[in-house]
């Protein structure tokens, strides 16, 4: 059975990251705890925030599987709510850090990425020109990345109640779907 490499080195990071942060993380300290040669890490990797924008792209394909087998759009954010609560610690390591913008920017990347393939599979029924739906997207994006960030912030998040008012915010073609 071939080793993953890329997922060893992603979940390496990942668990250096919730300890001491991204900041104090180098290749050399990533290499070291994976055991493997510099080589092989720059062979899957050009740098640090390389895995860590491949593992947030990892995080959200699982996420989007999840939500895609949810019965109703709230249910379907209730996911993306609930794995950022579970990973709060991670989030706010990487937003302590000096790459707090490029997080940022991977975030709501990510949000949007998300998004487009929830509506897509989930919400056949919101009907929007292209360019509403670009315009759409960039807004929701936005506004749940910065939702998250800033309830990522806090101790508790009661995802259903979170995702249900998000969901409220919906445009009216696609209220129906949002209980």
């Amino acid at each position: 059975m071939p080793i993953d490499m890329k997922n060893i080195i992603s979940n390496t990071l990942v668990s250096m990251a919730k300890q001491k942060g991204i900041d104090k993380i180098t290749v050399k300290a990533l290499i070291d705890e994976c055991n493997i040669s510099r080589q092989t890490f720059y062979y899957h990797f050009q740098d640090i925030m390389e895995v860590i924008e491949w593992s947030m792209e990892q995080a959200s394909k699982n996420m989007l599987a999840r939500s895609l087998k949810a019965e109703t759009p709230e249910d379907a954010i209730g996911v993306l709510i609930s794995t950022a609560a579970e990973n709060r610690t991670l989030i706010r390591r990487l937003l302590d850090s000096q790459k707090r913008e490029q997080i940022e920017k991977l975030f709501v990347q990510a949000a949007r990425t998300y998004l487009q393939e929830l509506i897509r599979n989930k919400a056949q029924n919101l009907s929007m020109n292209y360019s509403d739906m670009e315009v759409a997207l960039d807004f929701w994006a936005f506004g749940i990345s910065g939702l998250l960030l800033k309830h990522c912030e806090q101790e508790q998040i009661d995802a259903q109640s979170l995702a249900s008012q998000i969901c409220r915010l919906i445009p009216n073609r696609a209220e129906k779907d949002c209980k």
